[in-house]
């Protein structure tokens, strides 16, 4: 990996919500111990029973947490961009209950076990900022399970984009996702042409904007909120009103 964008990396890091609360000290003694790895879309960052060693941060490109069915059928949990997963198998202290696979190329941080509790133990907004991360992926899961629940594509898709991204976790340097429809289709538990359809319901609505292989978000926030119109029969689908 090029110096510079290790570097890049390790500056960017300080502007997460908890790693400011750091001394000058402290700091220098936890960035040594950060490893940055560079990943191919579709490698995978840990398998299913892998044992849990490290905590993972996205420092670019994005990820999905995932698994497959007894049937061979694969089935996404949630994604994320430019933040920070794994934490539960830590504190759990059990080994990884599914896949994590870049979605992208990607580089990722990997922070040592003994450094992740060291934090957890001893600085109390990390403390902080792992609770919100646990509380974002309840909300993610839930919102999700309704998409799925109510068979609303648009709103899935919509949350599921919206979801990847957590700046609080690690500033995105752009809400910019290079990946393939395909694999957005994986990512969303859903078919290519039922995808198709609702990005471009989307776009048209413009909440994101597409390209070859790329999708940008315009408009984090509305995605987030995105949600079915009261008469599920009419099939159409409504933004969230604004003050």
């Amino acid at each position: 990996m090029d110096p510079g964008e290790i570097a890049s990396l390790k500056s960017r890091w300080r502007g997460c919500v908890w790693a400011h609360t750091l001394s000058d000290d402290e700091a220098e003694v936890l960035l040594p111990q950060l490893r940055f790895v560079e990943l191919a879309a579709g490698q995978a960052i840990w398998h299913r029973g892998d044992p849990a060693e490290h905590w993972v941060g996205m420092g670019r490109g994005s990820m999905k947490l995932c698994t497959t069915s007894a049937s061979g059928k694969p089935v996404t949990f949630m994604g994320q961009a430019f933040s920070w997963v794994g934490e539960v198998e830590l504190i759990r202290n059990e080994p990884r209950f599914c896949d994590a696979v870049a979605l992208s190329d990607a580089v990722i941080i990997k922070m040592p076990k003994a450094a992740f509790f060291h934090l957890l133990d001893g600085n109390r907004a990390f403390n902080r900022f792992v609770l919100q991360l646990l509380s974002e992926r309840l909300t993610q899961s839930m919102a999700v399970t309704l998409s799925d629940r109510t068979l609303d594509p648009v709103a899935k898709v919509a949350q599921s984009l919206a979801s990847l991204f957590s700046p609080a976790g690690f500033p995105p340097r752009s809400l910019e996702l290079q990946v393939s429809q395909a694999e957005l289709a994986l990512y969303c538990n859903m078919s290519r042409p039922r995808l198709n359809a609702a990005l471009r319901r989307l776009e048209a609505e413009g909440l994101l904007t597409l390209g070859y292989q790329v999708v940008t978000l315009r408009d984090l926030d509305a995605l987030h909120a995105y949600r079915a119109a009261p008469s599920a029969a009419s099939g159409s689908h409504t933004r969230p009103e604004t003050a």
